[in-house]
């Protein structure tokens, strides 16, 4: 008895190159949709989220709220986001006695 196969391959198009952001390990066809990686911080909430980027690159630095303006009375040297706390300098006379 003689067995006859037929091998037919599907057809699944995507993105073959796996060095793309959007690599699909199932396509066999590629349909030029590759997107390169852009690495960046990818979370949002990190002080410095990159939109443009697609990859993590483990660079997100949290955010750290305080008076980000140099001149005002409580600047935070560790701040990295203003929190609108910032008070002012009040030049005078700070002597109780006079």
């Amino acid at each position: 008895m003689r067995v006859l196969s037929f091998c037919i391959t599907k057809i699944v198009e995507g993105c073959t190159n796996e060095e793309a952001f959007n690599y699909n390990s199932l396509a066999n066809t590629n349909d030029d949709s590759c997107i390169d990686k852009v690495y960046g911080c990818t979370n949002e909430e990190a002080y410095n989220y990159n939109l443009e980027a697609n990859t993590n690159d483990d660079s997100c630095i949290d955010k750290v709220y305080g008076c980000i303006d140099e001149e005002a009375y409580n600047y935070n040297l560790e701040a990295n986001t203003n929190d609108d706390s910032c008070i002012d300098k009040v030049y005078g006379c700070t002597n109780e006695e006079a």
